[in-house]
């Protein structure tokens, strides 16, 4: 089994590896971790896998089943996904997925279907869900995308193989999106080490200027809340004319100070893709941290109802410089 485009985890590829090669390949698997980390292409090339034609080579990427999988229109591939902004697992898509569940596979020796949990699937969906994966249908693989494990029901985490996927190391990541992208080197690099890594942040990054511009500065506000108000205003200066920009540092800021909370409360799970500004807050206590993140979220829905930009900006810098909360 092979891993084309997926970078780093390499105890994850170990394990899938053995458990293909031993023909016991698990009915369930949950794949979660930080958005752009790979979870869509570990689970694509898993599907493509499980139907090629080669085994000793899956995905071989030429055989009919794999060709058509890349296509996405192989007949025993089937992608479920949630639906509203949060891309949550509704009911409904869990009631075709049953109906479909059951037949027969037309090519391969498996059904493969991937399961878009999103955040906050609903819990009647998840319990519909686990009726599904208690006793799999013959052939039916399952694998579960979601960000993180915390959000599924215990009862669903018990009956799958749980895989935790991390970003590669920021140089591995660098070179790929040199080889693949025609990136220049050193700017590679640069936005590695802005989004640790993660390889989809990092294309995001590269083709939207304004996303890549957004990360940036809130690394650099993050990183300015401990210093002093002039460090942060100066940062925080190309938000004042740009309401869009303003609105989407604001969200990236909001990821970061909940990262920077759940790993000072001793958790793994992170959603912001800026390692660095978030190892950056650790020294700031957890009620801080809270009083950050409900601060940024306060102020973007101030921002959404068009309240003055430059007034919400110089009270939003001075709020995070508040030291009343230690």
């Amino acid at each position: 089994m092979k891993f084309p485009g997926f970078l780093g985890n390499a105890p994850v590829k170990e394990a899938l590896i053995r458990a293909f090669s031993a023909g016991r390949f698990p009915h369930t698997l949950l794949f979660h971790g930080e958005k752009g980390v790979g979870k869509r292409t570990l689970a694509a090339l898993t599907a493509k896998a499980l139907v090629c034609r080669d085994p000793a080579n899956a995905p071989c990427g030429v055989c009919p089943s794999c060709i058509r999988a890349k296509a996405g229109s192989h007949p025993d591939i089937r992608t479920i996904r949630g639906s509203g902004a949060s891309g949550a697992l509704s009911v409904e898509a869990v009631g075709r997925m049953l109906e479909d569940a059951y037949r027969m596979p037309e090519e391969a020796a498996y059904n493969v279907y991937i399961v878009h949990l999103g955040t906050g699937a609903q819990p009647a969906a998840q319990n519909k869900l686990l009726k599904l994966i208690e006793e799999p249908p013959q052939g039916a693989v399952f694998i579960l995308l979601c960000p993180t494990a915390e959000g599924v029901l215990p009862t669903i985490r018990s009956r799958a193989q749980i895989f935790a996927l991390h970003p590669p190391e920021p140089e591995e990541a660098a070179q790929w999106l040199c080889e693949h992208k025609g990136t220049d080197p050193e700017k590679a690099l640069e936005l590695a080490r802005l989004c640790g890594g993660n390889l989809g942040r990092m294309q995001e990054e590269l083709e939207d200027g304004a996303a890549a511009q957004a990360m940036r500065l809130a690394c650099e506000m993050a990183a300015a809340v401990r210093g002093p108000g002039h460090g942060l205003l100066k940062a925080a200066a190309p938000l004042q004319r740009d309401r869009a920009l303003f609105r989407e540092t604001l969200e990236r800021l909001e990821l970061i100070f909940r990262d920077a909370w759940v790993q000072r409360s001793g958790g793994g799970s992170q959603l912001s893709g800026a390692p660095q500004a978030v190892e950056a807050l650790q020294n700031l206590s957890l009620r801080r941290l809270t009083a950050l993140g409900e601060l940024t979220d306060g102020l973007r829905q101030k921002l959404d109802r068009n309240a003055n930009t430059a007034l919400l900006l110089t009270c939003y810098c001075a709020g995070l410089q508040d030291k009343g909360i230690k």
